[in-house]
């Protein structure tokens, strides 16, 4: 076999190696403010990465603090997160302050040091009928949360867009902890690829 063939045939073992070993396609980092924060304290999210295979869509997202997401049973408060996710065709768009998205398609969220979240397919108006379509591991690793859901529970569209929100949630509904929304205005753009 020539060197030419071999470069061929290894270079072509390769691609399908990658392709069927799950490996991430088109990985897309996005940053927030540090310090943002709204409302009092609250974790707080500096950035976040999503990556894609052929069957799942990864999420890593950095908090300025470690632990990302605490619980304080004492002071009767626990940390949570919300990704909201809109397919095409797109609804409205987020209102921020205060993180109401009519038009987002799917919620993934978790409270707490959790190891578990939960993805759910909204149904609108007011999303008040939510049907659970996955639950999901997640990984910390120092201020880091990384997780992945199925692609298929997304449908199949070459795109998304998306906003993640981290807040403190009291016992005392009077007393908010605080919020914080990355983008801080509008929406995310991620496209699938592979």
């Amino acid at each position: 076999m020539s060197l030419r063939r071999c470069t061929a045939f290894g270079a072509s073992l390769l691609a399908i190696l990658l392709l069927t070993c799950g490996v991430a396609f088109a990985a897309k980092s996005y940053s927030d403010r540090a310090g943002d924060v709204a409302g009092g304290p609250g974790p707080d999210i500096v950035s976040l990465k999503v990556s894609n295979t052929r069957t799942k869509v990864t999420f890593v997202l950095r908090f300025a603090k470690a632990p990302p997401l605490r619980v304080s049973a004492r002071e009767g408060w626990i940390d949570m997160l919300l990704v909201g996710i809109d397919v095409p065709p797109l609804g409205p768009r987020p209102i921020i302050p205060g993180g109401e998205w009519r038009g987002a398609n799917f919620a993934l969220g978790t409270h707490g040091p959790s190891r578990t979240g939960r993805m759910v397919r909204l149904t609108h108006p007011a999303a008040a009928e939510s049907r659970r379509v996955a639950t999901f591991g997640i990984v910390a690793d120092g201020s880091t949360l990384t997780f992945s859901v199925p692609r298929r529970a997304l449908g199949n569209p070459g795109w998304f867009t998306f906003t993640a929100a981290a807040a403190r949630e009291t016992a005392d509904e009077g007393q908010g902890g605080g919020a914080d929304f990355a983008p801080a205005r509008g929406t995310f753009r991620y496209a699938l690829t592979g």
